[in-house]
Formats: C-alpha cells, sequence, structure tokens
C-alpha cells in the first residue's frame, strides 16, 4: 500500500520526465480521477493508503496520458460551467472558449424568460454541454439536442441522465436539421450553436494531441472552415420564431464573412461576444 501523498509526489515526477506541460496540475487530476473526487479537495485524502486495484488504473491512465491522449479522454470526464460532464473519444472536448459566450446567453434567456418557459435547440450538441448547461441553471428552459453523431446523442443523453435533466431534454440524431419536419411546435425562442469551424488546411497544423485523438470531422468544416456555418444560416431560420436568437461560435478570423454570409439570409447581425481573451468569439442574429 502507498499513501496518496507518495504516489502524487512520483506522479509529477514522472510526467515532468516526459515533458508534460501543467505535471502537477494534471497529476492532481489524474489522482483525483483514482480517487473519484474533486482535484481540489486530494490533499484530504494525503494520508490515506492507495489500493493494488486504483493503483493499476492510475498506471492504465498515466500510460494512456503520456501516449498523447487528451486528459478530457483518460479521466472521461471534464468540468464545464461548474458542472461534471461524461466525455468519450470520439466527441470534441468542450473548450473554455465556449463557456465565454455562454455565459452572456443564460443571462439573456433569463433576462427575456424570467417568468415564462423557452424552447431551445442545441444544434451540434456534442457531448451536450451548451444545452444542459442552460437547462440547468434555468429551470423553466426546455431543450432540443441535435447532432448528426449517434455517439454524441449517446453522450448527450448520458449527461442528461446524469444531471437529471432527462424529462426536459430530447435529443435527435440529424444533419442539421434534414431530417426534422417543420412545424409550428418545433419552432425555437433560441438556437446556439458550436459547429466545426476550423480550415482544412489548419488541420495539420494543430497539435498531435488533437489531430490524433479527436474528431476531424467535429473540428474542420470545409476549405474556409465555414460549410457549416453557412448551412446553419441558411437553414435554420424555420425552426426560430420571428425576433428569436441564433448564436453561433465561430474564429476570431470569421467574423467579418460571417456577417456576409448572412446578408442574404432570414438573419439580422444582433451583436459580437468576445471571450476570456478578449477575441470576437460568437455571433448573435436575431431572426427578422
Amino acid at each position: 500500500m502507498s499513501k496518496v501523498r507518495d504516489i502524487w509526489s512520483n506522479l509529477v515526477l514522472t510526467l515532468r520526465k516526459n515533458n508534460l506541460p501543467g505535471a502537477t496540475r494534471e497529476a492532481r487530476f489524474l489522482l483525483a480521477g483514482v480517487l473519484s473526487v474533486s482535484p481540489s479537495h486530494i490533499y484530504l485524502y494525503w494520508d490515506q493508503d492507495l489500493s493494488v486495484e486504483k493503483i493499476e488504473k492510475l498506471n492504465i491512465m498515466v500510460k494512456e496520458r503520456l501516449d498523447g491522449v487528451p486528459l478530457q479522454y483518460v479521466l472521461k470526464e471534464w468540468e464545464f460551467f461548474s458542472l461534471q460532464f461524461y466525455l468519450e473519444k470520439g466527441v470534441f472536448i468542450p473548450r473554455l472558449d465556449t463557456e465565454s459566450w455562454l455565459e452572456e446567453a443564460i443571462m439573456t434567456i433569463r433576462s427575456r424568460y424570467e417568468n415564462q418557459p423557452a424552447k431551445l435547440c442545441d444544434l451540434c450538441c456534442g457531448s451536450g454541454v451548451i444545452g444542459l448547461t442552460i437547462a440547468y441553471w434555468l429551470t423553466k428552459v426546455r431543450v432540443v439536442a441535435i447532432d448528426r453523431s449517434k455517439l454524441a446523442c449517446d453522450l448527450t443523453r448520458h449527461n442528461a441522465q446524469k444531471l437529471g435533466l432527462e424529462e426536459r431534454i430530447s435529443i435527435w440524431q440529424s444533419n442539421l436539421f434534414n431530417d426534422i419536419q417543420t412545424t409550428d411546435e418545433l419552432q425555437f425562442d433560441f438556437i446556439l450553436s458550436n459547429p466545426p469551424y476550423v480550415k482544412e488546411e489548419e488541420w495539420n497544423t494543430l497539435s498531435s494531441e488533437i489531430r490524433l485523438h479527436e474528431p476531424k470531422d467535429a473540428l474542420v468544416s470545409g476549405s474556409e472552415g465555414l460549410d457549416l456555418i453557412y448551412r446553419i444560416l441558411n437553414e435554420s431560420s424555420p425552426y426560430l420564431k420571428s425576433q428569436g436568437y441564433l448564436y453561433i461560435e465561430h474564429d476570431p478570423s470569421q467574423v467579418e464573412v460571417i456577417e456576409d454570409l448572412s446578408l442574404n439570409t432570414h438573419f439580422v447581425k444582433d451583436h459580437v461576444i468576445f471571450d476570456y481573451q478578449k477575441r470576437p468569439r460568437a455571433t448573435v442574429f436575431r431572426r427578422k
């Protein structure tokens, strides 16, 4: 049997020897994953002995991490907006950039629909972090989550159950709205999307962690990274109520061209939301 403090010290040394950035932080997350506790709480277990089974599990996780598997996939869980979401390889890892604009979206929805229910669509939902976060913090919102990936839909369903939100979310496997019939009942007050927006030529410039482990089709969208955004702007208006809002995450360099793409659609640009690094990260459109 070995004490948690000793295992942590050895783990930090191992990660540093293998040139893994943030070795101290990563060691804390890996140990927390084995202990099934918050990373900030592992010090409470400092003098606890770790069982042989848990040491074996930790060794497997460390090997995966040293092989380049992203920490989020190793842990099979990641925090987003103070909530824990289950993750699997094959679905895009949520980033802090998305939290930056989602925070404003939640405040807007709360202010406009404080005393009445709102219908919201999480388009290209991935693991469901956008729709489920809103449903968790705004208890009158009903959510439809859509993704073309069966794994993404399964993960969203799993996370909805994990957060106790399965009664307020519907999950549809569809290529945008292609497999969905337009009806008044399926018109939304808000559509929010974090679609693929990386340029094809940029794919090979991304880190090996991303290229070797995250799904390319969840990140890359044509030569300019705009194929899916173009489709969203041209295909989603029948599903959004008049004066409803469409939120689209994008690369900071795409903000002007996306506004140009919207000119011949049913949408008009409302405003741009900047991320925590003060870069234009999402554009909000209003349906005419």
